[in-house]
């Protein structure tokens, strides 16, 4: 039979080489030896045990069709033998069984059409992440679900990573699969294409420059600036229509400040203010605060679905302890990330109300005057 072919077959392998250096290898051995005793004895519930604990222990492709036979021969967890069929030619596409798998894939999905539901199964890299549907569950990857024929909208998310979405056609006909590659959320853009070259010939010249002629010589003169000087004026002769002399040592403003005249330079406006980076970093405490609250609740929701007292395969105990284990680390992680961010938010905002240098440099001198220009 190819039950006990494969059977027989994973025993030789987990016993090639000496377990005595290593004592997992040694453990999982003892496993499967176990299993296969079951099987043949019929006990097909022992064996899916004992190939469980070897696949935990030393996990081969193997294993996961034996894992799929005990399942099918128990007859009642059709979901999870077709799950490890499939898995089993996910992760060795070159098996020489294949056909004898894909034949026993076949009957698993004409059972679940009978039952009027299809299997999805997503894959995804990283191998941490997590695939959701809207009101059916979230789950590790590679996560499977029994639905019915429609479309639905899958989404793969991890942390560091792009979140990815999108939709996914179930038929009764046959199982489905989708694989998803989250693009890193740091990872580099594209550089932008370098402006085309348009070359000329003598057919087609390029346009004359037109040239501007100089300047007239009226626009040439004198810029003249009144400053208020600091120390009081020389007393001049009371009465007198004569300007006050400068100081000694000193020389006519005019002939100091007097310059050719220069076209004003155009410089930017100064910046606006305002409090760009403390609404950023409220609007990033804030969905820190909603991230946390969505997958706290997903990690109740798990630990009560587990704790409910209703009995769950190994399969379905161990997918809903993934669950709520990374549910509840991806809650701690957006609450981190809420606090931190709130805390910057409340320094933002005292730094973003402070004026600026600049601002403070542009204002007049106290007891000085206005410059004025006369052109």
């Amino acid at each position: 039979m190819q039950a006990l072919a494969t059977v027989a077959l994973m025993a030789s392998l987990m016993g090639a080489g000496s377990p005595g250096g290593d004592p997992v290898l040694a453990e999982a051995r003892a496993h499967v030896e176990a299993a296969r005793k079951a099987f043949v004895a019929r006990k097909f519930s022992v064996a899916l045990q004992e190939f469980q604990a070897a696949q935990r222990l030393k996990p081969a492709p193997v294993l996961w069709y034996n894992i799929g036979k005990c399942y099918e021969k128990l007859n009642t967890e059709v979901p999870s033998a077709l799950r490890a069929y499939r898995t089993y030619l996910i992760e060795a596409p070159g098996t020489s069984d294949r056909k004898e798998v894909e034949k026993a894939i076949v009957r698993m999905e004409a059972k679940l059409r009978a039952r009027g539901v299809q299997q999805l199964m997503v894959l995804a890299q990283p191998a941490g992440a997590t695939a959701s549907i809207p009101g059916k569950g979230s789950f590790p990857v590679p996560a499977t679900w029994e639905l019915r024929p429609g479309t639905y909208t899958v989404t793969v998310s991890a942390t560091g990573y792009q979140t990815s979405s999108q939709p996914v056609t179930v038929t009764a006909k046959k199982s489905a699969k989708v694989e998803v590659a989250l693009t890193p959320t740091g990872s580099p853009q594209a550089p932008p294409t370098p402006p085309t070259s348009v070359a000329t010939s003598e057919a087609n010249p390029p346009p004359p420059v037109e040239s501007k002629p100089p300047p007239k010589a009226a626009d040439q003169g004198t810029v003249t600036v009144a400053v208020r000087p600091s120390a009081p004026p020389a007393a001049g002769r009371p009465g007198s229509d004569a300007p006050l002399a400068p100081p000694r040592g000193q020389t006519e403003l005019g002939s100091v400040l007097a310059q050719p005249r220069q076209p004003l330079p155009l410089t930017p406006p100064p910046p606006a203010s305002g409090r760009l980076w403390t609404w950023v970093a409220g609007g990033v405490s804030v969905v820190g605060v909603g991230a946390g609250v969505g997958f706290g609740l997903n990690a109740s929701s798990a630990s009560s679905e587990l704790l409910n007292g209703n009995l769950h395969t190994e399969a379905e105990a161990t997918a809903l302890y993934s669950r709520a284990r990374s549910s509840a680390l991806y809650a701690n992680i957006g609450y981190g990330a809420a606090a931190a961010a709130g805390a910057a938010a409340v320094v933002l905002f005292l730094l973003e109300g402070q004026p600026s240098s600049a601002s403070a440099s542009a204002a007049p001198a106290a007891g000085g005057a206005p410059v004025v220009l006369s052109f």
